[in-house]
């Protein structure tokens, strides 16, 4: 396997940078992959018309910019909530994401699949019976527009596990349902990554790098905590992975950042860094 080259998640730039801005910068330094985040100023639903993303979505593309995937952050939204109407309103947010994803030829939209009460959790059937219901009023406009749902195993999601997101992903049967696999998430709540990687070696479309402890949950610089890169690397390898893989590093000062992450990575086997990074 040749190890995949790494992309930028724009998490970082969320208050700070137009997300034309952000991806101009890192295409600059040698960038070509990117994961945009939906967060006014950043990337908003207003931003343009439907005309109006087919004009950026042509204007990067001639610059050489790929965005990969699009990501619903979902401090506003909960498709697995208790409440019909909550779940009907996340349900309009993501048909939204879906729409913007299509027109800006964005092929997967990153599907945070709810989120829990953590001190007292409904029981699993329910959040599996109020996600289905949300996933099978979204699944066929997103296969109608050519945007697949990747589901991420986030810790305050219903399914935060690779066992349980895994066996929900696969109930659904549906081609257009697949994982993002986030090695932080999966270290901080006390699994091995690279065992989750190849428990959803089937399901994976995407794969976001940053790194955390255990004792706090973060998206930091590679190389200031404690997740076993060499143990994810080993198993991309593996199960032969040639999806995209995101740095998704959130940092006050981003760009110098994700440029050491890129090198640490690099230095274990990963995607070279771009020839255009300042030394």
């Amino acid at each position: 396997m040749t190890s995949p080259a790494l992309g930028i998640n724009t998490y970082a730039y969320i208050w700070s940078t137009p997300l034309v801005d952000c991806v101009r910068r890192f295409r600059e330094l040698g960038y070509t992959d990117f994961e945009a985040v939906i967060n006014p100023p950043h990337l908003a639903f207003e931003d343009a018309d439907a005309a109006g993303r087919h004009r950026l979505r042509r204007a990067l593309e001639t610059d050489g910019i790929r965005l990969r995937s699009l990501n619903l952050p979902s401090l506003d939204v909960n498709l697995a909530s208790s409440m019909p109407q909550t779940r009907a309103y996340s349900v309009g947010i993501f048909h939204a994401a879906i729409e913007l994803a299509a027109d800006l030829g964005i092929p997967r939209l990153i599907t945070v699949p709810g989120r829990v009460n953590p001190l007292l959790a409904p029981a699993m059937a329910a959040r599996e019976a109020w996600m289905r219901e949300s996933l099978e009023a979204l699944l066929p406009h997103a296969e109608s527009r050519g945007v697949g749902l990747a589901l991420e195993n986030v810790p305050f999601a219903s399914f935060p596990d690779a066992g349980s997101l895994g066996a929900f992903a696969r109930s659904m049967h549906c081609a257009a349902l697949s994982v993002c696999y986030d090695v932080a998430n999966a270290h901080f709540i006390g699994e091995s990554p690279a065992q989750g990687l190849v428990q959803l070696r089937d399901l994976l479309s995407i794969v976001h790098f940053s790194d955390t402890g255990r004792a706090r949950w973060r998206h930091d610089e590679i190389g200031t905590g404690d997740v076993p890169f060499g143990d994810v690397h080993a198993a991309l390898v593996q199960i032969d992975y040639r999806g995209p893989c995101m740095l998704e590093i959130i940092h006050s000062d981003p760009e110098p950042a994700i440029l050491r992450s890129h090198r640490v990575l690099a230095g274990l086997g990963f995607g070279p860094c771009p020839t255009g990074l300042p030394a």
